[in-house]
């Protein structure tokens, strides 16, 4: 059973960006639109959400993927062609299209800790001081999360919406915890679990996805407010059933 506290409020102005399935977040429209930046942790070969994003607001939009690289694509492509996939064949070129101007930029970094192949939030951050209060962060980083949310905390006032993956709950509940409850000024208006990672021995999922709105962009709700539908991460499962206490 998930703590009452993680139990998501009811809002008005909530919006599906991206897939339906695995890569798409809940978010909330005024919050979208209120930023000028989306910081975006995680790329992989999905970029649908940051399209759809960037669509809406014109944001610029700027990824941090380490993994994505020459190789990646490669491998890819034989993947395809094996599977008789051709029609994938041009996804690369999908990719360097969006990221092609200044708009949309791709940089290969590993995220945690500053240093050679990696950063952490607080550079980018400083980075992008002249966005100040006006940044969208997107976390979907497989575990590495854990690193940065004590810099998500600390300034948390720059950020208009926050979404993210957060993995291993039962090992790290407690930090989860912890974060959720520093997190002063913003409400969660979602909370999904990844049904490709399964559930412990209580039932409750290992892997969440939560969505977090800067308590003055959110939007009460006019009646029976109601969330996008839900969509399973992996469609050929059903969806895991929450459970919060009192």
């Amino acid at each position: 059973m998930l703590p009452g506290s993680w139990k998501p409020v009811a809002a008005a102005g909530l919006i599906r960006l991206g897939p339906k399935g695995d890569g798409g977040y809940v978010v909330g429209e005024r919050s979208v639109r209120a930023s000028t930046l989306l910081l975006s942790m995680g790329l992989n070969d999905d970029w649908r959400f940051e399209a759809a994003f960037r669509r809406m607001s014109g944001a610029r939009v700027v990824c941090f993927d380490h993994s994505v690289t020459w190789r990646f694509w490669v491998i890819h492509a034989l993947k395809d062609l094996a599977r008789l996939r051709l029609f994938r064949l041009f996804h690369y070129f999908a990719y360097r299209w969006f990221f092609r101007g200044e708009g949309a930029e791709h940089r290969r970094l590993k995220i945690g800790y500053d240093g050679p192949g990696g950063t952490g939030l607080a550079a980018l951050l400083d980075e992008a001081e002249g966005d100040r209060d006006a940044i969208f962060l997107k976390v979907d980083i497989e575990g590495s999360e854990y690193r940065i949310l004590p810099d998500i905390v600390a300034n948390a006032h720059r950020f208009t919406g926050i979404v993210m993956e957060l993995h291993d709950i039962d090992l790290h509940h407690d930090r989860v915890a912890t974060f959720l409850a520093g997190l002063r000024g913003f409400t969660i208006v979602c909370l999904h679990p990844n049904n490709y990672a399964g559930v412990d021995d209580a039932c409750d999922p290992l892997v969440i996805e939560i969505s977090l709105i800067r308590d003055d962009l959110v939007d009460p709700p006019a009646g029976a407010a109601t969330l996008p539908a839900p969509q399973p991460n992996d469609p050929r499962q059903p969806e895991i059933e929450l459970h919060f206490a009192a």
